[in-house]
């Protein structure tokens, strides 16, 4: 499960690496364009928004992630994993933890970047906003996972009855509900937040590797 997770990041790696060069550059452009066209008043504003680059950084994680995803099922990737002397099981999960990976990858940068930019600023490295980039990554870990997991319902819609799929649809749309509660919800602990978050991640995750240990046809 390692190796396959390893050679996943590996395979993928110049494909998040371009995403992160895609996103710090469209957030540049748009504060050169922000101080193009006003005036120089709005210098201030845009140094406080340089700290936002992090988040940047994470939308491009989830947009890695998501390429990886469409590109393991164009290539039909796991079949060839399954070809290998490597249980079901090990597949499974490492077809979950490799968008995992990197969107994790994009969240120790966000960190490191976000440090830095606030040592910059003059605020404490080690501030509490830091919990809100946690709260961030997860929320997109969670809707990478999502995307898996839809992938897997529809699988199901077509080995079984339209009733015999509902729990597993009723499931997912639980988890998305309760994504909803968390992010409007009136808590004011970021760290809190992320946890929960977390937590919903890791039960889509282990929803697709169930639904896909039971799936007996592997075209897509």
């Amino acid at each position: 499960m390692w190796r396959l997770l390893r050679e996943g990041v590996r395979f993928y790696r110049p494909v998040l690496l371009t995403s992160w060069g895609f996103g710090a550059g469209i957030f540049f452009l748009v504060l050169a364009l922000i101080a193009v066209v006003g005036s120089v008043r709005d210098l201030n504003a845009m140094a406080r928004a340089g700290v936002q680059l992090p988040l940047a950084i994470l939308i491009a994680s989830l947009v890695a992630g998501f390429i990886a995803i469409g590109t393991e099922r164009s290539e039909n990737r796991v079949r060839m994993h399954l070809m290998l002397p490597v249980p079901i099981n090990q597949v499974a999960v490492a077809r979950v933890l490799l968008p995992t990976a990197l969107m994790i990858l994009g969240l120790v940068a966000s960190h490191v970047l976000f440090a830095l930019l606030l040592a910059i600023e003059g605020s404490p490295v080690l501030s509490p906003r830091h919990g809100n980039v946690d709260f961030i990554g997860m929320q997109l870990l969670f809707w990478v996972q999502v995307g898996l997991a839809v992938r897997e319902v529809i699988e199901l819609r077509h080995r079984v009855s339209w009733q015999g799929a509902l729990g597993s649809k009723a499931l997912l749309v639980t988890a998305v509900a309760v994504m909803a509660v968390i992010q409007l919800g009136p808590w004011q602990s970021a760290v809190l937040r992320a946890a929960g978050a977390a937590a919903l991640a890791v039960l889509v995750m282990t929803f697709t590797v169930v639904l896909f240990r039971r799936r007996n046809v592997f075209t897509k």
